[in-house]
Order: structure tokens, then C-alpha cells, then sequence
């Protein structure tokens, strides 16, 4: 394909700028192709400048704007008024998820665009960090005020239901029963709203993640055999590395992983778990299920309390996964799409037992 130059004067007048600017920047002409970008915009998108010059810019503007309603209405407005800007979230080309804020602006003198792209990925994050972490503090304070009033007439309910069991005919059975089932539901919500709110006092010490992982998947193969799934472990390499953390809180991260999973798949189906070592300083736990997916308006969303896609949810296992991994200095990496199956990394760090 051959390539169109920026006209050299303009050029040379941006050089300096265009090459040491701090954000990204890329040069489009009046026909859509894309001429020149600098380093900066090559490392926001991670992919080298020569795959995208000469190329059409809508192969960017997909990136950048999820529906070609916006598309239109973006390019509609830069024709008209020379200008546009926007925010929007991407997958670089390597997948990274980055959050952008973009500005169009058509260059009279050169009859050329001046796209300037600005990474606000890391404002977003510390943003979503804040608000998660002022959402824990809340449900704590929540929860410490209410835990009490709830536990005791729910302990009576329990106590009173279990004498009515013993003196009441067949259809009282059937109605105690299903009170009894409510209790207990409500009960589990109860206890995953303290374990999140509680404050965090783990008990470290060194084990094998790759252990435990095994021991999670043995525990929950019967009942994933009973939907008619089966887990398939995948070791990838060893590690005489191993992982120093809470034993119990990361089993109930891997347990709640599994579960989602299962609860995903009513039609039955494969998990896959994954370990892997990443240059033997970070152990990779990936469980990927081949469930109906989350939508990717939502998929930001599932680490917030009270968030969930399920009818019977609590919107509060991702959000205490989520608290533990984070306290252990690991991360959580989610891709998913929906009728294909979402994968879930662990991605904790390692370091010799001393």
C-alpha cells in the first residue's frame, strides 16, 4: 500500500512536539489514512507504528468507539464542526483494557487530522480502587449494626420451626420446609455480608497454590459431576516456589471461582483449570468455564458489592475474591463473551520459603 508523507513543512514545524509530546498522537489524512503516530501512541495501543500506517483509521476507530451508531455520530460531528473528542474503554491489540480519553481536531493548514489520544487507565483504576474501597468500609459499618438484630430472631425462627416439624400434619411439613430453605438462605447471605465487611486479620504462612488448587478441584468434582461437568486440570510447568499467604481465605477465592462456574454452565460442559508459572516469580490460576458468558457493559462491574448477574445472587463472592487477592498483592484478570464461557486468572506472587 503506498504511503502518503505529512507535508514536510508542517512536519518539521511539529517534529520536536509530535515525537516528546506526552500523550498519544497520529496524524490522519482528508481520506481516512492514517500517515504518521509517535512512540507514546504506539505504547498506548502496543503494537508497532508500521501494522497500522497506510491503513484506513476506522481500523482504530473500531477500537475506540463500540458501536457503529457511535462511530457515525463521531465522524458526523468532526465533519461538521472539525472537531470531536470522547471517552471510551478498549482492547489494545495485545487485549490490555485501557481507558481513554480521545480529541479529533482537523488542521486547516495542512488539511489533515491531529488525533490526541491520553491514557487515563491509571486515574480510572486508583478511581475504582477508592470507590470499592469506601464501598467496603460502608458495608462494614452496615454490617456491624444490623449482624445482631438479624442473628437472633433468625436463631428463634430456626428453634420454633424444628418443634412445629414434630407435631404438624403433611402439609405443614411441606410449608416448614420451605421456611426452613429460606432461613437458611438468608443465613448464607448474612454470613458472606460479614465475611466481606469484616476486617481482614489473615494468618500467613508458606504453601503450594498448586496444592491447593488440586485439593479445591477434587472437593468440587462430585458436585460438578452432578450437572454433568467435568474439571480438567492443566499443570503447565513446576515451581519449588511457594506462595505465602492465607491458606483458607485464597481455598475460598478457588472455591467460589468453581462454584460460579458450575452455577454458569445448566447445560453442562467442560472447566478448565490452568496453572502456570510467570518467569518463576507469579503463580497464574486460570478457570475458564464454557458458561453464557457476561456482557461487556458488565463485566466491569462484577468486583462491586451487591453487583451480580445471577437471579439468586448476593453480588458478594467477586467482591470478597477480589478483597483477598488484592490483599495478597496478586490480581484478577477477567475476559469474557457471552454463549462462549468466561475465564477468570489468578495471578499470585511467589518467592522461596525462608
Amino acid at each position: 500500500m503506498k504511503f502518503v508523507p505529512v507535508e514536510y513543512a508542517y512536519r518539521q514545524k511539529f517534529e520536536h512536539i509530535f515525537q516528546f509530546f506526552s500523550n498519544g498522537l497520529l496524524f490522519i489524512d482528508e481520506e481516512g489514512i492514517v500517515l504518521e503516530m509517535n512512540a507514546q501512541m504506539e505504547e498506548i495501543l502496543q503494537i508497532d507504528k508500521n501494522k497500522v500506517i497506510g491503513f484506513h483509521a476506522v481500523k482504530l476507530l473500531d477500537l475506540f468507539v463500540n458501536s457503529y451508531k457511535s462511530n457515525k455520530a463521531f465522524i458526523a460531528k468532526l465533519i461538521e464542526f472539525g472537531e470531536a473528542e470522547f471517552d471510551t474503554e478498549i482492547r489494545t491489540f495485545s487485549g490490555e483494557l485501557k481507558y481513554l480519553h480521545v480529541k479529533v481536531s482537523k488542521q486547516e493548514d495542512a488539511n489533515i487530522y491531529l488525533a490526541e489520544v491520553h491514557d487515563e487507565s491509571e486515574k480510572m483504576l486508583m478511581k475504582k480502587r477508592l470507590n470499592h474501597t469506601e464501598s467496603l468500609s460502608t458495608i462494614g459499618q452496615l454490617a456491624a449494626s444490623i449482624a445482631h438484630e438479624i442473628r437472633n430472631p433468625m436463631t428463634s425462627l430456626k428453634g420454633f420451626t424444628q418443634l412445629l416439624q414434630q407435631t404438624t400434619n403433611e402439609d405443614g411439613k411441606r410449608y416448614l420446609a420451605v421456611i426452613n430453605d429460606e432461613i437458611k438462605r438468608m443465613e448464607e447471605i448474612l454470613t458472606e455480608f460479614l465475611e466481606v465487611s469484616k476486617p481482614t486479620t489473615n494468618k500467613f504462612d508458606y504453601f503450594d497454590v498448586k496444592e491447593l488448587v488440586l485439593e479445591v478441584a477434587n472437593f468440587m468434582a462430585p458436585q460438578a459431576l452432578m450437572k454433568n461437568i467435568e474439571i480438567i486440570i492443566s499443570l503447565k510447568a513446576e515451581s519449588k516456589f511457594k506462595f505465602l499467604g492465607d491458606r483458607n481465605l485464597i481455598k475460598q477465592v478457588f472455591m467460589n471461582s468453581i462454584k460460579n462456574a458450575i452455577e454458569a454452565m445448566p447445560k453442562g460442559g467442560n472447566i478448565h483449570i490452568n496453572i502456570s508459572y510467570i518467569e518463576m516469580k507469579a503463580i497464574c490460576i486460570e478457570i475458564r468455564d464454557q458458561g453464557e458468558g457476561i456482557e461487556a457493559d458488565k463485566l466491569d462491574k462484577i468486583f462491586d458489592p451487591f453487583f451480580t448477574t445471577k437471579s439468586g445472587g448476593t453480588g458478594l463472592g467477586l467482591s470478597h475474591s477480589s478483597q483477598v487477592i488484592e490483599s495478597h498483592g496478586g490480581t484478577i484478570e477477567v475476559v469474557s463473551e457471552v454463549e462462549v464461557g468466561t475465564s477468570f486468572k489468578f495471578i499470585l506472587p511467589l518467592q522461596k520459603e525462608i
